[in-house]
């Protein structure tokens, strides 16, 4: 081989191997900057079930205090960098304002995807006690109405601490089921973990048997 071929050669190689690094790189891109998932987070509702409320037949609780638990929703659910927050407390979701969600076997779903989500979230904060509450989070897909994530857990504190038992759900439990296929509650951590592997269509945790 003379050496303007050898040349050629090597030149030839080196943008082979350029051209193969450069693919590998677009496609290593592509994956990090896939589309943000567009969330609709809807207002926390309130289950006052307390005996100060059944005594008094209304709720004892600061409506403040349920905003700043969707409002905490809404910036965990963000800072996971999956979604794009769609905020339907304006006007444009009057018709969610008319509902009890929790209530209403789904219908948030249709509302999200008339908003142009991907999916949508509701919570529930569900007072017992005046120092004792469950925060329930559930996801469906807007398209569909399945549930892509369930998740629920007891918090002891009154409600200043609503907003705090928000963010430890959505952080050790909700983002945890949401990106699993199969996720499950460790029975010592409490927390929600991965069953099978990260990045497959998520389906919610079987029915867990009470044990005596």
């Amino acid at each position: 081989m003379n050496t303007t071929s050898f040349r050629t050669c090597i030149l030839s190689f080196g943008c082979a191997l350029l051209g193969l690094l450069g693919g590998a790189l677009a496609a290593s891109g592509e994956a990090v900057t896939a589309p943000a998932i567009k969330l609709a987070v809807f207002d926390f509702e309130l289950e006052d079930l307390s005996a100060a409320s059944v005594l008094l037949g209304a709720s004892t609780s600061s409506s403040a205090s349920l905003d700043r638990a969707s409002q905490m929703a809404r910036k965990e659910m963000a800072k996971s960098g999956r979604y794009l927050i769609i905020d339907p407390s304006h006007d444009s979701a009057a018709l969610a304002k008319d509902r009890v969600l929790k209530d209403c076997d789904g219908c948030e779903a249709a509302i999200a995807s008339g908003l142009g989500a991907d999916q949508s979230l509701i919570g529930v904060v569900r007072r017992v006690s005046q120092t004792d509450y469950y925060v329930l989070v559930q996801i469906r897909d807007a398209r569909t109405g399945k549930v892509l994530a369930q998740e629920a857990a007891n918090f002891a504190g009154g409600e200043e601490g609503w907003a705090s038992g928000v963010r430890m759900l959505i952080d050790h439990q909700v983002l945890v089921s949401a990106a699993c296929k199969l996720a499950d509650v460790n029975p010592v951590s409490g927390f929600a973990q991965c069953v099978d592997p990260l990045g497959a269509p998520v389906d919610p945790p079987p029915p867990r048997e009470n044990q005596s």
